[in-house]
């Protein structure tokens, strides 16, 4: 497993350090401030299994498709997750994405990673276009500074519509943890559109607040349609996720099982990302660790 470390000293002297797994879809393994890890590692039997947990990207497509928009794998060796998933024809081979399937082609330095595929790299022979169903190009990268980490992710398409974003998985010791995103009145639930109940949203500072004591998969569209943030407060730590893009086609989906020891707060470049409509679309996210001690 060839990783890739970052590091920097925080603007309060602290040592920030992410690493990534260029090799396995630019996953994002380990996030740490002053030795505080944020990742949920109890999430590492999904990396193994599927490629899923701990930090996985979304690109460029989300979730599952309808079969009708992705080709079948026929020699399923290829991809060892496809066995493990007991996959057959006809379904989904790459929930959210080739992206977060194949090795990125980067350069980096001690604080930064600069990262991208596109759809005439090839994996095993096939390109990832044909894999994926249609030509695409993404872009990512990943800096270091006293402020946190920034990460810059755009896709571009041909063919069909695209999507990115990041699945980070950040771990909760035990669901005593609250998730505050700044929010319209209205939140995606699976694609259906509803109004945000009384007890989550305060009209007045345009704010949810989820106790995460409670499941989710929901999605939410900030005030500022190009500009969202959301604060994740546990015990241990604190964590801020600010995001923006260039136009007001983005979201972020708060991805909570119940009575799991994670939460997916992820920001993507859609409003509905079930039902994507953009062949160009990026953003830039900016995520901070407060560590909850005595001299943070």
């Amino acid at each position: 497993m060839k990783t890739t470390s970052l590091k920097h000293r925080s603007k309060d002297g602290k040592l920030l350090e992410a690493t990534f797994i260029p090799t396995q879809g630019m996953n994002l393994i380990s996030y740490k401030k002053d030795g505080i890890e944020v990742i949920a590692q109890s999430t590492q039997d999904l990396f193994d299994e599927r490629l899923s947990g701990l930090g996985p990207i979304i690109g460029p497509h989300f979730y599952h498709r309808k079969a009708r928009e992705f080709p079948t794998i026929v020699d399923t060796t290829i991809f060892p997750h496809l066995k493990k998933i007991g996959y057959k024809a006809g379904e989904e081979p790459f929930s959210h994405g080739i992206g977060r399937y194949v090795p990125w082609n980067i350069t980096s330095s001690d604080s930064s990673v600069d990262a991208m595929i596109s759809g005439i790299d090839t994996y095993r022979g096939i390109t990832l276009a044909a894999l994926e169903g249609f030509d695409f190009e993404m872009h990512f990268k990943a800096q270091l500074d006293s402020n946190g980490l920034h990460i810059k992710f755009s896709v571009e398409s041909e063919g069909s519509p695209s999507v990115c974003g990041l699945h980070y998985y950040y771990a909760i010791d035990d669901n005593n943890a609250i998730v505050t995103i700044d929010s319209q009145g209205e939140y995606n639930d699976l694609g259906e559109w509803k109004s945000i109940p009384n007890q989550w949203h305060n009209p007045i500072t345009k704010q949810v607040h989820f106790d995460l004591k409670n499941p989710s998969d929901y999605g939410f569209i900030p005030p500022d349609e190009r500009h969202g943030k959301a604060l994740l407060e546990t015990k241990e730590y604190h964590l801020s996720i600010e995001y923006s893009s260039p136009t007001n086609q983005n979201s972020l989906q708060l991805y909570h099982p119940k009575d799991s020891k994670f939460v997916a707060i992820e920001p993507i470049s859609a409003k509905n990302p079930r039902n994507v409509t953009a062949l160009k679309s990026s953003i830039d996210v900016h995520i901070d660790i407060i560590p909850m001690n005595k001299d943070s």
